[in-house]
């Protein structure tokens, strides 16, 4: 992997992430003279120049003194020293600190999910590959076409009516105990388990046909190679020809597919945690904008895209250790 390339990756991921909070400062602000101006104090018996003291406390308070260039300036200071600013919920806790509090609880679903879809999308893949044009094959096209019209949040709906209400495997919605009496025991660890599994399977059924879609086209464009052919010349069982050659050859459609799933980690689940009460970032977003919470929905928009360009990166220079032969614009 040439340096160059390296570079130019991080220079660009570092523009387009300045971009981004640029974008995340000054859109809240667009027809809002004042973001903190529904936090001021009803006036009641203070004169004009006490509530005109508090009001300028407030602006302090949440560094929205001094011009709108101004109050850029500190803030993206404040982003690059991991600063996200002030929330205006109650006792003004830290941005950082609330998003760092839920994060844990969404990565239990998002990485739960990656690691099983990956797993048995792969596993999945290589074999309607390997039995082309039979049962197998077809009902994962027809699978892949179901789960492409159907989106997740619906199949969370039913699973959380059949599974929840009715028949009562699997809670509906998150006990909120789990949060609060979390301990690294078996029992703790048991409950999560409990409460994530609608969840979690309301996100894997969509991620194992999509990767296993994936490995199927993939592992059947690398099955006709020479070197596919002379494997099999000599003597090498199908299922060595597919899971030892094949598929790791087939490899860069799936990294590609595992970054941009890597890239959605954190915020890909918003409408599934909302369904099922789940208490990580997604909910988190929806409460800072159903408050009018601007520097909470600021930061975790920013921590969303500083965690999918960071992804994005890491894939893209994974790709080209993979394939030497990739560039970044430049002529072979």
């Amino acid at each position: 992997m040439e340096k160059s390339y390296i570079v130019k990756r991080i220079l660009y991921t570092f523009f387009i992430f300045v971009v981004v909070v640029t974008l995340c400062f000054f859109i809240p602000r667009i027809g809002v003279e004042d973001p903190a101006s529904r936090y001021y104090p009803a006036q009641g018996n203070m004169s004009d120049e006490q509530y005109e003291v508090i009001k300028e406390l407030t602006r302090e308070q949440y560094g929205l003194d001094g011009s709108t260039w101004s109050q850029y300036v500190r803030y993206i200071k404040g982003v690059l020293h991991g600063d996200l600013g002030t929330s205006y919920q109650s006792g003004s806790p830290k941005v950082a600190d609330l998003i760092f509090e839920r994060l844990p609880w969404t990565l239990v679903l998002s990485v739960s999910t990656l690691l099983i879809s990956l797993f048995f999308g792969v596993l999945i893949g290589a074999f309607c590959a390997w039995k082309r044009g039979g049962w197998q094959d077809r009902a994962l096209m027809n699978a892949s076409t179901i789960t492409t019209a159907v989106p997740s949040f619906f199949i969370a709906l039913l699973l959380a009516f059949f599974l929840g209400f009715q028949w009562e495997i699997f809670p509906a919605y998150t006990d909120q105990n789990m949060v609060s009496n979390f301990k690294w025991n078996l029992d703790s660890i048991t409950m999560v388990a409990y409460n994530a599994a609608l969840p979690v399977i309301s996100c894997i059924i969509g991620g194992i046909i999509s990767y296993a879609q994936s490995t199927r086209n993939s592992v059947i464009a690398v099955s006709n190679e020479n070197f596919i052919i002379t494997a099999k010349a000599k003597g090498i069982s199908n299922t060595g020809v597919i899971y030892k050659h094949t598929l790791r050859n087939a490899m860069l459609p799936i990294v590609t597919s595992l970054g941009m799933s890597i890239s959605g980690l954190i915020g890909g689940s918003v409408v599934i945690e909302k369904i099922f009460n789940w208490n990580g970032i997604g909910t988190l977003f929806l409460e800072a904008n159903n408050n009018n919470d601007y520097p909470l929905m600021m930061g975790i928009m920013i921590f969303l895209s500083a965690f999918a360009l960071a992804a994005n990166l890491v894939t893209d220079l994974c790709y080209s250790l993979l394939d030497p032969r990739v560039t970044l614009g430049e002529k072979r």
